[in-house]
């Protein structure tokens, strides 16, 4: 069951996560890639997961829990992005990018 995470190769903060996730995605259920999503260009800070199997597109939060459910190393957090207070409270904390200077 493989997603495919899009993402901005022009965002370093972007490149940097999505660098991380290949790391850590050692049963390769997530293929990174910088090329266009179906949704179009994605935006710096942002990122665009589609289901491989059922062709799902999610943003967003619902991007991120897509990835960590099946990113062995991210799977607690997956879980935890389940419960509504939590969801809204990463969905708050994520600074996005601000041009070429990420936000920290």
């Amino acid at each position: 069951m493989a997603i495919t995470l899009y993402y901005n190769a022009d965002c370093a903060d972007c490149r940097r996560k999505a660098a991380r996730t290949a790391k850590l995605d050692w049963l390769r259920r997530v293929n990174v890639t910088t090329e266009n999503s179906p949704t179009g260009e994605v935006p710096k800070g942002e990122i665009v997961v589609v289901d491989d199997v059922t062709q799902r597109i999610y943003t967003g939060i619902y991007a991120t829990r897509a990835i960590c459910l099946r990113v062995p190393a991210y799977f607690l957090y997956g879980l935890a992005l389940y419960v509504s207070p939590v969801r809204r409270l990463f969905a708050k904390g994520d600074p996005g990018c601000d041009g070429d200077a990420c936000e920290i």
